[in-house]
């Protein structure tokens, strides 16, 4: 084999005759990825620390506007309210979800991510709370739960004071079409918004929520642990249509009582492949189409968008789509694993210490090095 040497000027030429080929690769790979084309509505994002004043406590958050100005006088646009899990960190993974922000604009829907900060957050190291969140207050309740669900209730009270001054160039903000969607713990959030009982660290209630505005709800990977909600709490999520996504390798057949138990609208179960963090693993297209179809449907109004919530219309994402199930306002009865582990915990003696023994060597397991 003969080797070529080029000289600099050869190899610049070559470079300058390659380079549009080399970017055509790039742009062809892009789109095979389901990354936005360079004419997708692009998000403005506006960072705020807002400070609740009644509870001494600083709530993060993001709103994504459209970037390109929009004239206020012609339409309002929903709102997606989206709560993040714990330790979603405002200084290291604030921008997670920039691209469900995206889609919501595509859509013309302002998308707004809360950030939520717990005192007794897990930290790693020689962390502190006070160096992660440097100023940072979090009341004095200190209980996540209510905490959390408190923080969105607080944002969307100030929504409604944005919403009463629009900003030139960017949309009105329509509160009587609110959407409320939820990551991990997040999702406890996002149904107890929905009408869910919020519980406080001692399992008292501590209010019920029931807000019409409130139009449908999202929620990515409901919580594993079978000392979740109680099945007649989920019963209590008010007519709020919801979409339910867990991966394919997250034990989703334990993480479908919310989608079992809600009963007072259409509800969706979605199945992708992936882990906890659901779209992380090559069903990001696939989960965002699903996700702004529904938004569509249920917070928009547009009927049309009922064909694309089908498995006719998922199906096209090939090995991404793992299960698909709809139902009306109606609850399934034909019981599951996590109800017979739930029903073994509260009735058996010492089943919730067997419960606990397991969850522990569960997390263990998860948390060995591999």
């Amino acid at each position: 084999m003969s080797v070529v040497s080029l000289r600099w000027w050869q190899r610049g030429w070559v470079w300058l005759t390659a380079w549009p080929v080399l970017l055509l690769g790039v742009v062809s790979a892009a789109c095979a990825q389901g990354l936005p084309a360079p004419d997708t509505p692009q998000p403005s994002f506006q960072r705020e620390r807002w400070l609740d004043t009644a509870r001494q406590r600083h709530v993060m958050l993001r709103i994504a506007w459209p970037a390109a100005a929009v004239d206020a006088g012609v339409s309002a646009w929903p709102v997606l309210l989206m709560s993040s899990p714990q330790g979603f960190r405002w200084s290291g993974h604030t921008d997670h979800y920039v691209e469900l922000s995206r889609e919501m604009v595509r859509r013309g829907v302002v998308m707004v991510t809360v950030s939520h900060v717990d005192a007794d957050e897990p930290m790693t190291g020689q962390e502190r709370f006070a160096d992660v969140y440097p100023g940072v207050l979090t009341g004095a309740l200190n209980d996540p739960s209510v905490d959390r669900f408190e923080d969105l209730r607080f944002v969307l009270r100030e929504l409604e004071r944005l919403a009463a001054q629009p900003a030139p160039g960017r949309p009105r903000l329509d509160l009587q079409r609110v959407a409320v969607a939820g990551h991990s713990s997040g999702t406890l959030t996002a149904l107890q918004m929905a009408g869910m009982p919020v519980r406080d660290r001692h399992g008292k209630v501590h209010t019920r929520h029931h807000d019409p505005r409130i139009k449908a709800f999202v929620v990515y990977s409901w919580p594993l642990e079978y000392r979740g909600p109680l099945r007649d709490d989920l019963a209590e999520v008010g007519a709020v249509a919801g979409l339910h996504v867990a991966g394919s390798q997250d034990m989703p057949a334990y993480r479908n009582t919310a989608y079992r138990y809600v009963n007072g609208a259409p509800q969706h179960w979605l199945v992708v492949e992936g882990g906890h963090n659901v779209g992380a693993r090559g069903s990001d297209a696939l989960v965002l189409e699903a996700t702004g179809s529904f938004i569509d449907v249920y917070l928009k109004g547009l009927q049309g968008s009922q064909q694309r919530l089908g498995v006719d219309a998922l199906g096209r994402f090939g090995d991404a789509l793992k299960q698909y199930r709809s139902k009306g306002p109606q609850r399934v009865k034909s019981p599951d694993q996590r109800d017979f582990v739930a029903w073994a915990r509260e009735t058996l003696p010492g089943g919730r210490w067997l419960h606990d023994q397991g969850i522990r060597f569960q997390r263990q397991r998860e948390e060995a090095p591999r």
